[in-house]
């Protein structure tokens, strides 16, 4: 099982209120697995930050990727936006936090994921972990694979 988490992210330093929810993980291990690291400012005192950071300020053709993943796998069901400002990804569930570590995730209908995002020795380490519900788990992922990978690697960049 998860452990309890925020259904919304809150600013650096903030923590856990009371609108917890469960992330449910499943019990083995992951199916899928890629870790992606670099240097990180000092200015960023928290692995919250360097998730938040990275990930909102996305390269305009990837914004225009997502969006066009939203439209394509909202058709199935899936989950498109977030409860910030439509963000999915500053939207996901917390897994875990503390200072240097920041967990947050989301099940869905063909998978379920989490990014850990790590601060140590001014190094951000992002870990995305991937279980899957089923088959069309590997077919999306098959797809979103290499603009996954490009779009990781931009966001630790953007934390040096």
């Amino acid at each position: 099982g998860g452990r309890a988490g925020r259904s919304a992210a809150m600013g650096p330093g903030q923590r856990a209120s009371s609108s917890l929810m469960k992330l449910a993980i499943p019990s083995r291990n992951a199916d899928w697995q890629d870790c992606h690291s670099g240097p990180v400012r000092a200015d960023i005192r928290s692995a919250r930050e360097a998730y938040v950071e990275g990930i909102t300020r996305m390269p305009r053709w990837a914004e225009h990727a997502l969006a066009m993943r939203n439209r394509i796998v909202g058709v199935f069901g899936l989950h498109t936006s977030g409860d910030i400002e439509g963000d999915l990804m500053a939207s996901l569930p917390v897994r875990s936090e503390t200072e240097n570590a920041y967990e947050c995730g989301l099940t869905d209908k063909h998978l379920t994921f989490t990014i850990l995002t790590e601060l140590k020795a001014e190094m951000v380490r992002m870990t995305t972990s991937i279980w899957f519900n089923h088959w069309s788990g590997r077919a999306y992922l098959g797809v979103v694979l290499v603009p996954h990978k490009i779009i990781v690697k931009q966001c630790i960049n953007r934390l040096a």
